[in-house]
Order: structure tokens, then sequence, then C-alpha cells
């Protein structure tokens, strides 16, 4: 007998129609099981009737893939080099960077590169890593980085994805908004509660050390951000940044996402990294986590080579649970990592990066400001503007359909309500503070970051001069639990 199904039985976005399911490896379901309410209902409902057993194939993208993907219904994949992709989370890799040392083109396989690498990276790497924090950070204190201190992961999402598998039974703090993937990590891992904690628009989304003092009172033990901050571009310097070290010590871990420490702007481009590895006390005491990489200060995001420095007995689990999440870092990318991390060289370099980069946020903010974008905000660090769309005309002044229209001008943005964290989807899209923002990155080359803002000039002006509210084109594919009909 064959089963027959009904459109409620299967996904609304399946491209074939309806799909018959095998119910039974035993006996085919009876006529009257098949077509009962009460059956259908109870099949409907629960996860081992549903299709692809098993899997959740529904589970949201993160913002840049989402973008993405929607980018490439509108043709990005087929001729990319026409499009200004300000959303994607990236530096430039070109070396053109006035000051800055050339990449390797080639890397040479040693016969140790060829084999399986500890999961915690190799010894030379870590060795590099923790003198590095030494000479910048730890100069003259009594209590150093070893090596033992060091973890070496592929890439910073692998990093954090560790750490949150060697956290405890805890209460975690994490800030709205922030960098979109957490969204994803807080919801996979159930040793752990993520409460958040909103940060305000009208003091330019500061981290004040009196409400991290009193989320740890209310049981908080954990508290994540990144420093600096994605998407905003500001930074949480000392010695705020050491009174919340000091409000955290001996009562909760500290887990910094410091990617971009290295663009700085606030002490002139001189090359200075802003890290709580200033303000440790004791390396093996501090519950401090701190996650960086060759990823963003020293673009080369395809190598996938980051570090976790930390206390040893933190580093120890992290390590050893690389075993069964990712298996470790690429060994002959680690070996041609090692030159790089010289301090004297690394110190060239950031001063090299933060004054190209400098050049490329204030060229930004110039043209938006001559569209008539309002920027109070102005970013101290990172290579993001968070950028405020309610002063635009209806049909552009929310983040979705910005990126709409930007889209049909071969222009890339992250709407903002996806650095809304919102891992238990409780919230609505249109109860959001981040709804009316989008993050635009100008990490991109200056020819894209022209075309980029071309575009969107292109946008505003449209709008501008035909101020009619956006028309639904037609549902994507891609559903977020949270803003369905029925909550």
């Amino acid at each position: 007998m064959r089963a027959s199904f009904s459109a409620s039985d299967v996904p609304l976005n399946s491209p074939h129609g309806p799909k018959e399911r095998r119910f039974s490896t035993n006996k085919e379901p009876t006529d009257s099981e098949l077509s009962s309410s009460v059956h259908r209902q109870f099949r409907n409902a629960h996860e081992g009737h549903k299709p692809h057993a098993g899997l959740d194939p529904s589970r949201a993208s993160t913002g840049v893939v989402w973008t993405t993907e929607r980018a490439y219904e509108h043709g990005f994949a087929e001729h990319p080099e026409k499009w200004a992709n300000l959303g994607q989370g990236a530096p430039e890799v070109d070396d053109e960077i006035e000051g800055c040392f050339e990449r390797p083109h080639t890397i040479d396989v040693s016969m140790s590169g060829r084999e399986y690498g500890p999961t915690a990276g190799i010894k030379p790497l870590r060795e590099a890593v923790a003198n590095l924090y030494n000479e910048h950070h730890r100069k003259g204190k009594e209590s150093q980085y070893t090596w033992e201190n060091v973890c070496i992961v592929p890439g910073g999402r692998a990093g954090l994805i560790r750490i949150a598998a060697v956290i405890g039974n805890a209460y975690l703090g994490f800030f709205i908004p922030d960098y979109t993937a957490y969204n994803e990590m807080l919801s996979l891992f159930k040793n752990f509660s993520a409460i958040p904690i909103p940060l305000s628009k009208q003091d330019g989304y500061h981290m004040h050390p009196d409400k991290i003092a009193e989320e740890i009172a209310r049981g908080t033990s954990v508290i994540l951000t990144s420093n600096p901050r994605n998407p905003t571009g500001q930074v949480l310097a000392n010695p705020q940044l050491a009174q919340i070290q000091d409000i955290c010590r001996d009562r909760a871990t500290l887990v910094l996402d410091e990617f971009y420490s290295g663009y700085n702007y606030t002490t002139d481009c001189d090359g200075t990294v802003i890290s709580a590895a200033d303000n440790i006390e004791d390396v093996d005491e501090d519950d401090v986590l701190i996650i960086d990489g060759l990823t963003k200060r020293f673009r080369l995001p395809g190598w996938r080579v980051a570090w976790i420095i930390g206390p040893k007995e933190f580093i120890k689990a992290i390590g050893s649970c690389g075993s069964y999440l990712d298996g470790g870092t690429n060994v002959p990318f680690q070996e041609a990592a090692i030159p790089m991390l010289e301090p004297t060289k690394v110190k060239h370099e950031m001063r090299a990066l933060q004054h190209h980069f400098r050049e490329k946020r204030d060229y930004v903010i110039d043209r938006l400001t001559e569209m008539g974008f309002r920027i109070p905000l102005i970013p101290n660090s990172t290579f993001y503007l968070w950028l405020d769309l309610s002063s635009l005309p209806e049909g552009i002044n929310d983040g979705l359909n910005f990126f709409n229209a930007c889209l049909k001008e071969k222009v890339i943005v992250v709407p903002g309500i996806f650095f809304d964290l919102n891992p238990s989807k409780r919230r609505d899209l249109f109860d959001s503070p981040c709804h009316k923002h989008v993050r635009l990155s100008y990490g991109p080359r200056m020819d894209v970051l022209k075309m980029g803002l071309d575009g969107i000039e292109r946008v505003v002006k449209k709008h501008r001069n035909d101020p009619t509210p956006a028309k639904q084109e037609g549902p994507s594919e891609t559903v977020h639990e949270g803003h369905g009909e029925h909550p």
C-alpha cells in the first residue's frame, strides 16, 4: 500500500511537492491510521515523524550566510566582481597596504606537516603566541604566559565552540548587539543558560562596569563579549576594561573575543593593541579567556588559524575537546604562521594597518554624511559602521528593506536584526532594537568601497524621489523561528 499525504505533512519549501515517508520498517500503516486527524496531529508535533528523520534543515543561517544566499538569488555567484560586498566581515587580503609585510604565496610542507597535529596546536606556534603577548602586554609583570597558556584552534568560531563545550552548569551573560555567530553557538549547548544584557543606543552601546557587577550579583558566572565590538565599532579600554576585570576576578569567567584588537584608532594609530591581557594579575588564576588569531588583524581569513589564551587548566580542557569537535588546526599553516608573530614585526604591521583602515573609515563616513545619513557614533575600532536608518524615507528605513534595495544595486550589507542575539527565538523582529540598523563593513579594498557607496547613493536618491513603501516580492525559503503566525 502506498501512503497518502496532505500538504501539512511535508515541508513547505519542497521543490518537488509532497514526499512520501516510511513510517515503519515492520508494517505499513492502515488507511485509518493515515487519515486519522489525531494521528496526523501527533505526527506533526513529534520530531520522530518529521521529514528528513533526525535532522533539522530549517535551522536559521547566521547573518552573513543568509545575506550571501539572498545575493546569490540576484546573481552574486555568477559575477562577484560586479558586486560590492560590504556585508562579509573580512579585511582586504592584498599585499598593497603601505608598511604591511607581504604574506606567503607558497607554503612548504614539512614531514611533520603531513601528520596529525596536536589538537591544542604545535608547540612552536603556542610559544610564539605566548611571547607576543608577553612582549606587548606583560612587560615588567611577574606573571608571564607560557606555551601551556595557549591553544591553537581552526578559526574563531571553532575556538568559541570549544570554549562553550567546557563551560559548566552556568548562567552566561551576553550583550545585544554582538557578533551574529554567537546566536547559534548559544542555542546549541544545553550546559549553560544564555542571559541577554541589552546595551543602550543612547550612550553608544557602552558596557558599564556597574551593569556587569549587577549581572554577577544575580548569579551570572560567565560573561561573553567581543572587544573591540562587532557590530558597533567601539572598544572598551582602560581604566574601565580593568575595572570590569576586577569585578569579575574570582567571581566570573570573562570570555573576550579580541579578533579586532589590531583595528584600534584611539591611540593615533601608533600600533597599540588593546587587550585584557594588560590587566591580568596571574595568568593561571585570573579566569579570563582571550580569543584572537590571524583572521582579522593579520588579514588571513582563509588560513583558519586562531588562538585562545588563558589559565593552563582551562587551556588543557579546551585542547582536549578539539579531539571530538574539530580535530585541530592545519599543521602547515601553523608552521608558516610562526615568523609572522615576531613582536617588532607585529607592531609595525599594526601601525600600518591602523593608518590604512582609519583612512577608509573616514572616506566611508564622509560619503554617507553627504547622502544624509546621521552618524552620531564614530567607530574607534574594527572596520564596521553600525548604520542607523531611521532618518531615511519609508521603504528603506529598516534593515531588511534597506538590504533588499541594496541588492538591486549589487551591494551587500547585513541587516541589524542578525546582531540582536536571540538564541531562544522568543523576541519578535518588530520589537528588536536592531531593526532600524545595518552593519556596513569598510574591510574591502577602496575601489570596492567606492562602488558600494555609489550603489547606496543610488538607493537613497531613488527613494527620496519616489518615497513609496517597499513591496513584498515573494517569501524566501529561509524562515526564522519566532516570526511565525503562532509564537
